[in-house]
């Protein structure tokens, strides 16, 4: 299957247009590297209720070929939701297993990794944990990947900042 068809297919499944899932990408693929993890977070205040999205695009710098064998033989990722504070920072919410594909791209392809998440705002994502505390929220997610004949690998995503809290916008 073609890169952008198979991106295209990827999207419709995970209910996101194939432009988002390509800028999403994007970023990732700027440096495909052999080996080299990265990630990327988008935070979506959903309109209705008080939920989130919480969309995770990461890839694996590696061949197509390469990535469809570990698709194949137990590669696993899951993603995690990270607080960022000065003093420390916290694991507010471990997810369940991300979705894994083999991609083909301009910059040699690699294993495509999606985590697409809906959330309840103030429980998972207000990490300042209360009214007096809460002057903004600092999101971060981590990609933690484990593959046959790879060592275990984790990536920071950027930081997302908003405020997801009692008295968020």
């Amino acid at each position: 299957m073609f890169p952008r068809k198979k991106i295209t297919h990827l999207a419709a499944a995970l209910g996101i247009t194939t432009a988002t899932a390509l800028a999403l990408a994007a970023p990732a693929q700027a440096a495909d590297e052999p080996g080299k993890l990265t990630a990327r977070l988008t935070i979506t205040e959903l309109k209705t209720g008080n939920d989130c999205r919480v969309l995770t695009v990461g890839k694996v710098g590696m061949t197509h070929a390469q990535a469809q064998y570990l698709v194949d033989n137990g590669a696993t990722a899951r993603v995690e939701i990270w607080g960022e504070d000065p003093a420390y920072d916290n694991r507010m919410y471990k997810g369940p297993k991300a979705t894994l594909s083999a991609v083909s791209d301009k910059n040699g392809g690699g294993l495509f990794i999606v985590s697409d998440l809906t959330l309840f705002c103030v429980k998972y994502l207000d990490e300042d944990n209360g009214p007096l505390l809460d002057i903004g929220d600092e999101i971060y997610t981590k990609i933690i990947f484990e593959a046959p004949g790879y060592q275990r690998m984790t990536k920071k995503s950027n930081v997302v900042h908003g405020s997801y809290g009692l008295f968020g916008t």
